[in-house]
């Protein structure tokens, strides 16, 4: 490396870098024995030239010119102190020379601080300025931005690299394991740290900083590593500064912060360590063994810290206020949709009164209802009249059900006494073309008798169902389907049992120029077409004459011929 020895050689080193200089005087400065520096007087100001010594330096100086680049004039203005300002950089034999404005002001030890000095309200706005920079001044200037397990990841390599060297104490490292395996304590925001932050940066006069320096690990990460050098004075002056740090920012958990913040100071010893061995420096490494045996045993800093995060003592007003702070807002606005979704419907209805007509009367009772009801159905055998009035309930039975249970039939009952005195008038007809139809004709009569006695006996069920459960609208609606398909089938069988279907030969299988009977046009009126549809179809079946033998056989002298029908 390029050796700047004395001071006007930096000067002149100065003058190529920063064009127009002009140098008033120039003096020594030893500040970092790491680098060659000196200090130009210029006409209005002072310059700091640096030469780094060592590869290590020059490496901290680069990322050191990054950091200050990425402290435009928006950021640099909201900290309450001076920052350097890069002005130019030059060659200097094999590396580089880089001028920077100067930072002035007292040097003071972290040791000497104590719990009542007036620094350390001082100290704690800037960091907490510093804290409260933007992440895009990270971000827009190309610097490390880590999230919290990032960071969390890199302290648990580092513990395991001093673990591989069979040196650190087993107190110790299980203390370090503990904290890193505690996933609460890395539940954090990160921000904007200055992430080489202590005493030896920081520039102060008459009890106020007024400078900071060392901006080479400028980056995104945990607020608490820029607070682990206040323990070397013990746990007392960082409980002081946190307590003002916390009145100039939102810090979340106070013990979380101070527990991460006493690890981040333990494992400096550790970064010691692996630099005495890596550097093959026994010197280095005795010292870094004999800081870690001194922090075997429980009154360490970061078993009080971390035992105080245990015990979950209860919230300080700060981190309650930080805790609501951090609490996103959540709307209880709900779309309409979301509304239907979380109310019961069968609640909504229930309780709804525009779906429930108001009833007429109460006076008459469930026992009178199934009285009424019941009377209908007594005779279940008795004559076809009687059979057919029970396919549907009776308009008395459900005014005593409304009455009763407050229910309104959404259906017109007058179509049920329309069907039940329809089927009366089948089955009256019925029993009469029975009583003088033949042997053929009689057998099939029967079977028609008992399909209706089989309809009124689902009608008296059908009734006796009624009476013992109050109807839905979907329910009546059914039982009036099938009272009239039961009268159309009868209807439909008692026309067939009086003028059977003739058999078809092949060439009539479409059944052109065949004319329905009258009283089946007559049914097919009455009942839409449904009964000529089922004879239809039933017909469309027989286009074989195999078929026609899976019909009922007859007698064809029994029965009159088609013209005689006819008329």
């Amino acid at each position: 490396m390029y050796m700047a020895s004395i001071p006007f050689t930096l000067a002149a080193l100065a003058t190529s870098a920063v064009p127009g200089l002009v140098v008033f005087g120039v003096r020594e400065h030893e500040e970092d024995s790491r680098f060659a520096e000196a200090v130009i007087v210029s006409e209005d100001a002072e310059l700091l030239v640096r030469v780094p010594r060592t590869q290590a330096a020059e490496v901290q100086q680069s990322a050191t010119v990054l950091g200050l680049a990425a402290l435009t004039a928006g950021p640099r203005g909201k900290l309450p102190f001076a920052v350097p300002e890069t002005l130019g950089m030059t060659r200097a034999g094999e590396t580089r020379a880089v001028v920077t404005t100067f930072v002035d002001g007292d040097h003071f030890s972290a040791e000497d601080l104590l719990t009542d000095a007036l620094l350390l309200e001082p100290i704690a706005c800037a960091i907490a300025a510093i804290h409260e920079l933007p992440l895009s001044v990270a971000q827009s200037g190309g610097l490390p931005v880590s999230t919290a397990q990032d960071l969390r990841l890199i302290a648990t390599r580092l513990i395991d690299r001093a673990e591989a060297t069979r040196m650190v104490p087993e107190t110790v490292l299980q203390r370090w394991q503990r904290t890193v395996e505690a996933a609460e304590l890395w539940d954090f925001a990160p921000t904007t740290v200055h992430g080489s932050l202590d005493a030896e940066q920081l520039r102060v006069a008459e009890d106020r900083v007024v400078g900071i320096v060392g901006w080479s690990e400028l980056s995104v990460g945990d607020p608490a590593a820029d607070l682990a050098w206040l323990l070397a004075p013990g746990n007392d002056v960082l409980e002081a500064v946190l307590a003002r740090y916390a009145a100039q920012r939102n810090t979340g958990s106070l013990a979380h912060l101070r527990t991460r913040a006493a690890l981040y100071h333990e494992l400096e010893v550790a970064r010691w360590l692996l630099h005495g061995i890596e550097s093959h420096d026994q010197s280095v490494i005795d010292d870094a063994v004999a800081m870690l045996d001194r922090m075997v045993g429980v009154g360490g800093a970061l078993s009080v810290a971390y035992a105080v995060t245990q015990d979950r003592a209860p919230l300080s007003d700060q981190e309650v206020e930080a805790m609501l702070d951090e609490t996103p807002l959540v709307s209880s606005h709900l779309s309409e949709t979301a509304v239907v979704e979380a109310l019961d419907e069968d609640r909504m209805f229930g309780n709804e009164t525009d779906f429930i007509e108001p009833l007429q009367s109460r006076g008459q009772s469930r026992a009178e209802s199934e009285g009424n009801t019941g009377s209908g159905s007594g005779s279940g055998s008795g004559s076809g009249s009687d059979s057919a009035r029970d396919l549907v309930p009776e308009t008395e039975g459900f005014a005593a059900l409304q009455a009763d249970t407050g229910i309104v039939p959404d259906f017109d009952l007058s179509s049920f006494a329309a069907a039940a005195e329809a089927a009366a008038a089948e089955a009256a007809a019925a029993e009469a073309a029975n009583t003088d139809a033949n042997g053929a004709g009689g057998r099939q009569s029967g079977g028609a008798d008992r399909t209706a006695e089989a309809a009124g006996a689902r009608g008296e069920a059908a009734s006796r169902d009624t009476a013992d459960r109050a109807p839905t609208a979907h329910d009546a609606a059914e039982r009036e389907a099938r009272a009239r398909d039961a009268a159309v089938r009868a209807a439909a069988t008692r026309t067939e049992a009086k003028w059977p279907v003739w058999p078809k030969s092949r060439d009539s299988a479409s059944g052109a120029g065949q004319e329905a009977p009258p009283r089946a046009r007559a049914a097919d009126e009455a009942t839409g077409g449904v009964a000529s549809s089922n004879r239809a179809e039933r017909a469309s079946t027989a286009t074989d004459p195999a078929d026609d033998q899976l019909t009922e056989p007859y007698d064809s002298d029994d029965l009159p011929s088609p013209p005689e029908r006819d008329r």
